[in-house]
C-alpha cells in the first residue's frame, strides 16, 4: 500500500470555527485554512493517514481522525460541524466518465449542520439533485457548459426556497456545489463551488 500515492486537499466548511492548521501524520500539511477556503492538492502516501486539526490562534486540538487513502486518485476532505464538534467528510475527486467537449460535470454536497435534506432546482423548476442529506455527496451529473441558476429548498417543499445561487459550468471541468452554514446568522445557508479540472499529473503507483 505504501507504493500508492494519493493527492488530497482540505476544505474548511465549519462556519463557527477559527482558521485551522491541518497536519497529516504529524507533518504540517496546510499552515492556515480559513472558513470557506480550500487548499491546494498535496501528496499522501497510500494507506491510513491521521489528520489533525488545530486552531491557528488558540492552538486547540479540535480533531484527530484516521482516514483511508487506498487509491491513486485525488480527494477533497471537508472539515464540517456536527453535534460532537468537528468531523471530516472525505470525497473522491474522480473523473466524470461522460465529459465531452461541450459539457462539464456537477455534483452537490450538503455540509450545512442542522439544515435537513435539501433539493436543488434549476431555474424553471427542474429538479437536479433531490433529498441531499447532511454529509451526503451526490454522484457527478453531466451538464452542458454555461451559467445556471439554482434555488435550494427543504426536501419536497419546492415553494419555500432557502437560497439561490449562480453556477458557471465549464466544458471539461468538474464542480461541486457545497452547501454550508452561513456565518452571519445561525439558520442561514451559503454555497461554495469547488472546481476540479484534473490538471494535476496523472498519479501512477510507484
Amino acid at each position: 500500500m505504501s507504493e500508492i500515492t494519493s493527492y488530497v486537499r482540505f476544505f474548511h466548511a465549519a462556519s463557527d470555527t477559527e482558521a485551522l492548521q491541518v497536519s497529516v501524520n504529524n507533518t504540517s500539511f496546510v499552515p492556515e485554512l480559513s472558513y470557506r477556503a480550500v487548499s491546494n492538492y498535496g501528496p499522501v502516501t497510500g494507506g491510513f493517514a491521521t489528520i489533525t486539526l488545530a486552531g491557528t490562534r488558540t492552538r486547540r486540538i479540535y480533531l484527530q481522525k484516521t482516514l483511508p487513502f487506498f487509491l491513486p486518485i485525488k480527494y477533497t476532505v471537508a472539515v464540517i460541524q456536527t453535534d460532537n464538534g468537528l468531523d471530516l467528510r472525505q470525497m473522491p475527486d474522480y473523473v466524470c466518465p461522460v465529459l465531452s467537449g461541450n459539457s462539464g460535470c456537477l455534483r452537490a454536497a450538503n455540509f450545512a449542520y442542522g439544515s435537513g435534506p435539501l433539493d436543488f432546482f434549476l431555474y424553471g423548476n427542474k429538479l437536479l439533485f433531490a433529498d441531499v442529506s447532511f454529509k451526503e455527496v451526490t454522484p457527478f451529473k453531466p451538464i452542458h457548459y454555461g451559467e445556471y441558476g439554482f434555488f435550494l429548498t427543504p426536501s419536497q417543499d419546492e415553494f419555500n426556497p432557502l437560497l439561490s445561487v449562480l453556477v458557471n459550468v465549464e466544458a471539461g471541468q468538474m464542480s461541486t456545489m457545497c452547501v454550508l452554514n452561513g456565518s452571519w446568522q445561525p439558520e442561514a445557508l451559503d454555497v461554495v463551488v469547488l472546481d476540479y479540472d484534473d490538471s494535476l499529473p496523472i498519479i501512477e503507483p510507484r
